[in-house]
């Protein structure tokens, strides 16, 4: 029998409780990071703006699974990194390591672990995790209160989304972390480091499943 998911990753996803990025958690004991300006749609540290629901001109789909969450270019040069789908719905262990759900599948999405596959799965490395979840009107409201409460660094994207993000790379928050909140989806990519760096490799990957899961 397979032990509970992977040491490394329970380092990694345990940072997600303190980011905020529940339906109903405890607030982070975190101060907030401020957050890159080098581009104008990528940066949260655009003025705080009152939650809005956008015009819709898209409409989210939700992938079959997480080898559908992000193009092929993508999952290409995570390949040329040597960073592969190791845990989620798809993934080479599926769901039997993940002990914890995230909030994202506890509201019925999906979360995908990308990482080094050591060939043990007491030593598998997570870089990057990955969730998207559809919303309506009143868990749309539910999230974004949730986010704003955890002191996430609010801005809104080029889409006119609403995105929360924190740099990371702090002692009090060591991962980057990256959400868009859209009429009708909640994308988040947490990051297993910190930094600028880290931080904007984030809002690409979000930006991706975004590109990806809308028609």
């Amino acid at each position: 029998m397979h032990r509970p998911l992977i040491n490394s990753a329970a380092r990694l996803l345990a940072p997600a409780v303190l980011l905020g990025v529940t339906l109903a958690g405890c607030a982070s004991t975190a101060e907030p990071t401020t957050a890159p300006t080098t581009t104008e749609s990528a940066s949260p540290s655009e003025p705080t703006v009152e939650p809005t629901t956008p015009v819709v001109t898209e409409t989210f789909a939700m992938p079959a699974d997480c080898t559908e969450i992000l193009p092929p270019a993508n999952i290409a040069k995570f390949e040329s990194d040597e960073i592969v789908l190791l845990a989620g719905p798809g993934g080479k262990y599926g769901d039997e390591l993940i002990t914890d759900p995230t909030p994202e599948t506890v509201a019925g999405g999906i979360s995908c672990y990308f990482g080094v596959d050591n060939e043990d799965i007491n030593a598998l490395s997570v870089s990057y995790l990955v969730s998207a979840v559809s919303l309506d009107a009143t868990t749309r409201a539910e999230v974004i209160s949730d986010l704003t409460a955890q002191g996430l660094v609010q801005s809104t994207d080029e889409r006119g989304d609403i995105s929360f993000g924190v740099l990371g790379g702090s002692a009090g928050q060591t991962t980057a972390n990256y959400n868009i909140v859209a009429v009708d989806s909640w994308i988040s990519v947490i990051s297993s480091k910190g930094g600028e760096k880290a931080f904007l490799s984030a809002v690409k990957l979000a930006d991706a499943v975004h590109l990806n899961t809308y028609e």
